[in-house]
């Protein structure tokens, strides 16, 4: 089984998008640093490996890459979610997912830390593919870390209640399609449910710490 690793909410302004999500729903939050392209993001920890990364293209980015403008586009009409993305817990099995898709590895950099640590992306199918081939259709990427304990999940978060664990993901999509691309058992044993609607995230659930279940519910990016 694949766990779920993380998923992507694009914001027009930053600390005005943390500031509905936390109002929303309670969940603790950290601030996670930026990338290159000019896009920050804040982390809000969901529990068992997994988070919610909030990002937006900040005022200051002098320059946008194809995925700044392609978030910048996405928020013209409010916070809008942009992919999910699931975990491989060996290189073997990421190297196994990017063969299926027809794709690669692929390490890039990742954001900078606020304490000055660049962070290295490893994912499948590679950032060439995974626009058409995963996200347009509802579908997720995959992601591995070397080191668990460097999980953005475990990060130190606050104020709020912390998120203990994913218990609904609500994913347009058509049903077969996901069951193929994920695999039988990922799709059985994940806390899936699939929608009506355009491809992407709809919705999560979260478990928290204080035992409350709360929910997030935005539409899916036109990507």
């Amino acid at each position: 089984m694949f766990p779920l690793d993380h998923l992507c909410l694009a914001v027009r302004d930053l600390d005005e998008g943390v500031r509905r999500v936390h109002e929303e729903t309670g969940l603790a939050h950290y601030y996670g640093g930026t990338f290159a392209a000019g896009i920050a993001n804040t982390i809000f920890p969901l529990g068992q490996d997994a988070y919610l990364e909030v990002e937006a293209v900040m005022d200051s980015a002098v320059e946008q890459d194809a995925g700044a403008a392609l978030f910048a586009q996405a928020v013209t009409d409010g916070d809008r979610w942009m992919f999910w993305s699931l975990r491989a817990d060996t290189l073997e099995e990421l190297e196994a997912v990017a063969q299926r898709l027809g794709g690669t590895v692929t390490q890039t950099p990742g954001r900078v830390q606020p304490d000055g640590t660049q962070r290295i992306i490893t994912t499948a199918p590679g950032p060439d593919r995974a626009l058409d081939t995963c996200w347009r259709r509802g579908l997720p990427n995959w992601f591995y870390r070397e080191d668990p304990a460097t999980n953005p999940d475990r990060g130190h978060a606050q104020p709020g209640d912390r998120g203990q664990a994913v218990i609904r993901l609500e994913i347009g999509a058509n049903a077969e399609e996901l069951r193929r691309h994920i695999g039988a058992d990922t799709f059985e044993r994940l806390p899936l449910k699939v929608v009506p609607g355009p491809p992407g995230v709809h919705a999560i659930t979260v478990l928290t710490a204080n035992n409350r279940e709360v929910s997030l519910r935005r539409d899916p990016a036109i990507l």
